[in-house]
């Protein structure tokens, strides 16, 4: 996932089929409170959706990529 795709969330239905967004920055995160024992990083994006006022932070592997900034 770049700066620039277009996304939608993985749980998108046809009734919300329209409400995209566009990622605005990519980073990983740490988890430090987390006891799990899997990786403590995870890959987060940015998002500003198109249907509401402000940017939202998401895990990249619950987002799907429509369209990307190549």
């Amino acid at each position: 996932m770049k700066i620039g795709d277009l996304v939608l969330h993985k749980t998108t239905t046809d009734l919300n089929r329209d409400k995209y967004g566009i990622v605005l920055k990519v980073y990983d995160y740490r988890f430090d409170h987390l006891q799990d024992e899997g990786s403590k990083w995870r890959p987060m994006v940015s998002v500003q959706w198109f249907h509401i006022s402000r940017m939202m932070e998401h895990q990249q592997d619950r987002l799907k990529v429509i369209s990307g900034n190549r």
